[in-house]
């Protein structure tokens, strides 16, 4: 305990940490739980402390030792003097996470939340701190190395000058973090793709093999049980029986036809696809009234709170048809193979609306398109332009489409004058019309034209909203009358911090109601309503509809 009384820590670099805690905790998209929040936090200090002491050193470098003050001082008064700013900003983190909570319905965080957040803090210093000192002993080790390395090619008799070995030790160092950092993160791609790859093959005993003809994975499907795959046993083994949507809708009903085709099933991408036409016409999709095309998310997952919900609005009379492209969640499929999802969903549609094209038009069902997140993404990519979309399909339902798709941003780019980006509006809401919340698509005066887009995207959503450019330019969704309700009065645009707060948002911040963030299962089925219609259902059928809905377990995007 002495010899720490007497350690001797660094003033700037303390001062940094205090400010970097201030950022951790300004206001973002999306409250997180208090542990990672506080784990955040921990971690940010310690940066800052390193970023601080970095910056003092740069500074007596290029001044060539003008500054003589090393900026250290007794351990024990620098920690009582970061320990006294840290409590005298916290009531304002304190407040502006409170916010936060209040924009998505949650209450203010409690103390034994807090508690929670102030451990996690320590334990993000001590981690923190921890990845430091490796760092500082990698340019320890550097620093005789470059001293000879610079010295062998400086031609003064006195030898290297000693700012060149600082400045030659410190780029050894950051070539050095960045070497293992790059193979820290192709080791864990590879690992967590083979993770999920042999996931995809151990199935859910919960999920048996359906019996039903009109399911893929059955004794009479093409598809083999064995090829259908982790995420699609969900989909084919589950969903409302005949019996459950007649009970739900008081109207006659029919048994749901699902088809889905893994990547364990033979051939190329097309081959697959075409695969998933043969099932429609094995099963007898064209005598159904409504026709489901569905992008998947990264793993092939599907939300079952919107397919459930489509199925029962049309009393089961529906088709629905997916393709697996990947096994690997959305964020890991959208960073190491962004081909995959669009390559994947394209070829099914292209597929699917091929055969379906050539079916009479006077009989054939109406063909709708659905994705979420990655999947919207995926289906986006299907339409080379507004056009295509509007003629090759009878409506689409797109949710939480992520802010690099193509078509997405033209769309946005392209709105009426004076409407905002949070809930856009085109052509005065002619065919294609944007929700965050029910009521939003029929809130326009001007008539709905068909076929009806759907556009559903929530105001706090990080998949939606937060990309590259956030880092550098301030968002247009943080500025005056661009700005969503959803969205605390209190956050503003930091540079580099408010894309990284996004990004931590999108990695924790899960636990939020059903309306808000990256979750969009209850608004789908509202959405699939005002695009599709429904089978004659009475407003006391729709209400168990959604009463059903809203008991669906959440998901994390995370892992889909």
């Amino acid at each position: 305990m002495l010899s720490w009384g007497i350690r001797r820590l660094d003033v700037v670099g303390s001062a940094f940490g205090v400010f970097f805690v201030v950022l951790s905790l300004t206001p973002s998209l999306l409250p997180r739980p208090s542990w990672g929040q506080g784990l955040v936090t921990g971690l940010s200090f310690a940066v800052g402390y390193g970023f601080g002491v970095l910056t003092w050193r740069v500074l007596r470098l290029v001044t060539g030792g003008r500054v003589r003050w090393d900026a250290s001082a007794p351990g024990w008064i620098v920690a009582v003097a970061t320990l006294l700013a840290f409590l005298a900003v916290l009531p304002l983190g304190v407040r502006w996470q409170n916010d936060v909570r209040e924009a998505v319905g949650l209450p203010d965080a409690d103390g034994i939340q807090w508690l929670a957040g102030l451990i996690a803090a320590l334990l993000g210093v001590w981690l923190g701190m921890g990845i430091g000192r490796g760092i500082r002993r990698l340019h320890n080790r550097l620093r005789p190395w470059a001293a000879r390395a610079v010295s062998a090619v400086s031609r003064r008799d006195a030898g290297a000058r000693p700012a060149a070995v600082s400045l030659s030790a410190g780029l050894a160092t950051t070539l050095g973090v960045i070497v293992i950092v790059a193979v820290g993160t192709t080791v864990l791609s590879l690992l967590l793709t083979g993770l999920y790859n042999q996931r995809n093959n151990n199935y859910d005993p919960a999920f048996a093999q359906p019996t039903s003809a009109l399911r893929s994975g059955s004794p009479d499907s093409l598809v083999k049980w064995e090829d259908v795959g982790q995420a699609g046993v969900k989909i084919v083994g589950d969903g409302p029986t005949v019996e459950e949507i007649a009970a739900v809708t008081d109207l006659e009903a029919t048994e749901p036809i699902r088809i889905y085709v893994g990547i364990n099933s033979p051939g190329t991408v097309e081959e697959r696809a075409q695969l998933a036409v043969a099932e429609l016409e094995r099963t007898g999709a064209a005598e159904r009234s409504q026709l489901l095309v569905a992008g998947t998310t990264g793993t092939g997952w599907l939300d079952p709170a919107a397919i459930d919900g489509f199925e029962y609005l049309h009393a089961g009379d529906t088709a629905l048809v997916t393709m697996q492209y990947g096994s690997t969640p959305s964020p890991v499929s959208a960073l190491l193979t962004p081909e995959l999802a669009p390559e994947g969903t394209s070829a099914l549609f292209d597929a699917v609306y091929a055969w379906w094209s050539e079916l009479p038009e006077d009989s054939r069902p109406e063909l709708t398109v659905y994705g979420l997140s990655l999947g919207s993404y995926g289906m986006n990519a299907a339409f080379d332009t507004e056009e295509d979309l509007l003629t090759q399909t009878d409506g689409a339902v797109l949710a939480g489409t992520p802010s690099f798709t193509a078509l997405w941003k033209d769309l946005n780019a392209r709105r009426d004058a004076g409407s905002p980006i949070f809930r856009p509006v085109l052509d005065e809401g002619e065919n294609i019309r944007w929700a965050e919340q029910r009521g939003d698509l029929e809130a326009l005066d001007g008539q709905w034209n068909e076929p009806h887009i759907a556009y559903l995207q929530h105001g706090d959503d990080p998949i939606v909203w937060i990309g590259p450019s956030v880092i550098w330019s301030h968002p247009e969704w943080l500025r005056d009358r661009q700005r969503s309700p959803m969205v605390s009065d209190d956050m503003f645009w930091i540079p580099g911090v408010t894309a990284f707060q996004g990004v931590i948002d999108l990695i924790l911040s899960q636990g939020v109601p059903e309306d808000a963030g990256h979750k969009y299962g209850n608004i789908a089925v509202y959405a699939f309503e005002s695009v599709t219609g429904d089978a004659g259902l009475s407003d006391e059928a729709r209400t168990r509809i959604e009463e059903i809905i809203a008991t669906y377990d959440p998901y994390y995007i995370l892992t889909y």
